[in-house]
Formats: structure tokens, sequence, C-alpha cells
């Protein structure tokens, strides 16, 4: 059965859904290719989904940052210039930003309203002043939403309202000085630092369980990630294995997801998802890519994926905008939904030994993404404390408003955990708590004798509705 879509398409729209669905398939296949950004592979198995125009229209701006500023310094700003950037910054948010289920992606008209009202009061905005106001005009409960700025000082500053349990935003690939909600604000709780060492790694316990650590999705450990499949493979033989995932703070979701399906031949269901297709959004998201490869965080093996990754993008933006030049009022914001959808699982058969999940506060993303498919196999136990609670908006886009140089990241996809049990912000809780030291240890002996009672009894389901 056919994933059900939240979004249908008008009769009169069909011609242009269809020319989107057309430009949709390009951006799922660059997102494939995606070093800086979340993969599209569990669109990949289901049929091409609804798509429907949203009804704003507006002249198409360009939200490309120039390459000598993608890293440049930000400058204060008199009022006027502040109130413009407000506006480019409104413009970013309601082209570019998936949102969470049932939030408008941009801030009311009063809101912005007080907010420039706010501008005008004072004669001038020096970056760091005005990225926080722009913060709290925009804030929500967003892992991944954050303003700042680059420069000699770089600044970022996570979206999270106050009332709300802040985590910081994750850390920037290159070294930076970074605030979780700024110096008025620090975070009450930190996330877990990324722990040191290679990207993968199999070791055993004192009792001879397999450990495998996964610290990154990144692509820039490509090598190392595209063997997780016949890691997999290796594990399933064993009667008990640990996989730790504490301090992976996500990155390419294709590498998770054909971990998970290696593990068992079980129908799982996919996350649920919403991607939000627009010049702008395609824009953000090649500004993310280039910001990496300027500042040297791709390795040389990686930059030809990432450069044709990068291409890729570029195209989709140009052909939406040729689109739109072509037909006067066309949408500048198309979303593709899909729910429902089930994968399934590539292995010989079910997954026969039992199989410990340990995280922290540091797995987020596409780490969270891969617990809410490994979660549905049974003999899965996850342990230790609350994941991060970054995942439900992914697949960012980063903008730098041209007068002061105050820069958004925001995420241009959002993501459902099918089981209905992560929340953003809080994370997934664990089946069983795990918090001081031998936490590896501690974690192969509940591998070795089995879930304690009362956790979690879970099994692969063929319906993909929430609980």
């Amino acid at each position: 059965m056919p994933p059900e879509s939240s979004l249908r398409r008008p009769r009169r729209a069909a011609t242009a859904a269809r020319s989107f669905a057309a430009l949709a398939s390009a951006a799922r296949s660059c997102a494939a290719l995606s070093c800086a950004a979340l993969s599209c592979a569990a669109l990949a198995c289901a049929p091409a989904p609804a798509v429907a125009p949203s009804q704003a229209r507006a002249p198409l701006r360009s939200l490309r940052i120039a390459d000598g500023d993608l890293d440049g310094e930000p400058r204060t700003v008199s009022s006027a210039e502040a109130i413009l950037d407000l506006d480019d910054a409104r413009y970013a948010f309601e082209h570019a930003y998936a949102g969470l289920d049932g939030r408008s992606p941009a801030p009311s008209p009063h809101a912005l309203a007080r907010a420039a009202a706010a501008l005008r009061a004072r004669a001038a905005w020096r970056p760091g002043e005005l990225a926080r106001l722009l913060r709290d005009v925009f804030a929500a409960p967003d892992g991944h939403l954050a303003f700042g700025h680059g420069g000699r000082a770089p600044l970022r500053l996570t979206a999270a309202p106050a009332t709300a349990p802040a985590t910081a935003a994750p850390a920037p690939a290159a070294p930076a000085t970074c605030a979780g909600r700024g110096a008025d604000a620090p975070p009450r709780r930190l996330d877990a630092p990324r722990r040191p060492g290679p990207p993968v790694a199999l070791t055993r316990s004192r009792d001879g369980v397999p450990v495998l650590a996964i610290r990154t999705f990144s692509a820039a450990a490509a090598p190392a990630l595209a063997a997780l499949p016949a890691r997999a493979a290796e594990l399933r033989r064993a009667p008990a294995f640990v996989v730790d995932l504490r301090g992976n703070a996500g990155g390419n979701y294709l590498f998770a997801e054909r971990f998970a399906l290696a593990l068992t031949d079980a129908p799982l269901c996919a996350l649920d998802e919403r991607e939000v297709l627009s010049v702008a959004a395609a824009e953000g998201r090649a500004n993310s890519a280039r910001r990496r490869l300027a500042r040297g965080d791709v390795p040389p093996e990686a930059r030809p994926r990432f450069i044709q990754h990068l291409a890729a993008l570029e195209r989709v933006a140009g052909a939406l905008r040729g689109r739109a030049a072509d037909r006067r009022g066309a949408a500048p914001r198309v979303e593709l939904t899909t729910r429902g959808a089930l994968v399934r699982g590539r292995a010989a058969g079910p997954l026969e030994g039992r199989a410990v999940f340990l995280v922290d506060r540091g797995c987020a993303s596409a780490c969270e993404m891969l617990l809410a498919l490994v979660r549905q196999i049974p003999g899965v136990l996850v342990v230790g404390q609350n994941t991060r609670g970054g995942m439900s908006v992914g697949e960012i886009a980063l903008f730098r408003l041209p007068r002061s140089g105050v820069t958004l990241s925001l995420g241009t996809r959002a993501y459902r955990d099918p089981l209905g049990d992560f929340v953003e912000l809080r994370g997934f809780e664990p089946d069983v708590r795990l918090d001081g030291v031998d936490l590896v240890e501690r974690a192969a002996a509940l591998a070795l004798r089995g879930a304690p009672s009362g956790a979690p009894r879970r099994g692969a389901r063929t319906s993909c509705a929430p609980r």
C-alpha cells in the first residue's frame, strides 16, 4: 500500500505539481550524495509523494552567500538596516524552514511588527545584540535552529525557548567559540562532548561481548561508515552485542539507515518526512556545503562527492528559479510529505541475539533517527541517558543576512518518529537508565542477561501509525 500523503494535489495545480515532483527527484538524488546534510533515503523506497504548492506569492530573492562572506566578519548596523535584515530573516523562514508539525514556519505579523518597533527604538545594533533579538523572535523548540555570526569571535545561539529543556546546538565542524543561548543565558544542561577516537571501532567487553562504537555519521568518515552493513552482519551472529552511540552528533542518515536495515529482515516503519522544496532551501543548503568546503572541513577523499552534491543543489536552485520566472505567481515553496512508509530489513533473517544500544545526550540528529528504526527490532534495548532531542527538523540550510552578517541555521526537512516516542529537546528516553562509570561493561552485562523486568518489549510492526 503506498504511503499516505497529508497533502492533497489540487486539480488545477496538477501540471505544476508534476514539474515540482521531477525537481524533487533531483533533490532526492543530491541528498543521497549529501556530505553536509541528512539524506532522503527513506523516500527512495516509496512511491513519489504528492505535492501541493503553498499559498504564498512573493518575488524571489537570492539568499546565496558570496564566497568571501561565508565566514566573514559581522558589522554593526543602523536601525533601518537591522529592520531590512529582519525582513530577510522572515523571508528565509517563510521560504525554507520546514518547522515543527502544527507550527507556522515564521512568526506572526504582529510579532514581526513588535520586533521592527524594538529595532527602530535604537540607532545602532551590534551583531551579537541583533542575533539575540532575532533568536528571541524566531524561537522554537527545535534543537537545530540557531543564530549567530562568523568572523574572528564567532557566536552561535540556539533558538529553543527558555521554558523548554535547553540544549546546546551541535558544535560547528571547525573550532569556534560557541554559546548555547549566549552569554546572557547559558544553557541549563550541556550536551555530552563528542568522544575522541576513530569513527567506527570494534572492541570487546571483559566478558567477550562485541562492542561497536559509532562516533559519527558524517560523510567525512564515509570509508569507515560504508563498512557498517558488513559490521552489522558480523554482530548478528553474536548472541549479544553492544552498539555505543555516545557522543554521536549525527551526519548523513543514509549510513545510519543502512546499518539498521542490515540487522534484521523485518519490515520497519520509516520516519515520516516533510521536505521543503524551494529556491531558498536549495540555496541555503548549498551555502552550508560551501562553507564546509571553504573551512577545509571536508577531507580530500570526500571532496569529489561533496562538490558533486553542491553542484546538484545549485542546479535544483537554478531550475526552480527558472520555473518561477517562466510562470508569474508560481509557488515559491512546495512541501513534499511522506507518511506511513515501510522499509524492509536486508538481513537474511530476524535478529536472533540481543542488542544493547548505549546512548547519552551527545546522540543527536541522524543518531536519533537510527534509534527510531532499531527500537522497532525485537531484541533491541536502548540504555544510558536521554538523547539530545535534535531530530525533528534537519537538512540544515545556512543564511547570512547581508547588512549585519548575522547567520541563521535552519532545517529544510521535518521528521517524525513513527512510534511517537520522540520529543524534540527531550529526545528518546532509554529503556534502562544507566549513569556513572563502566557504562560499556554494564551495557554488555545487560546484553548477556537480557532486558530486566519491566523494560519495554518491542516488536516489528506492519502498521506505521503512532502508538
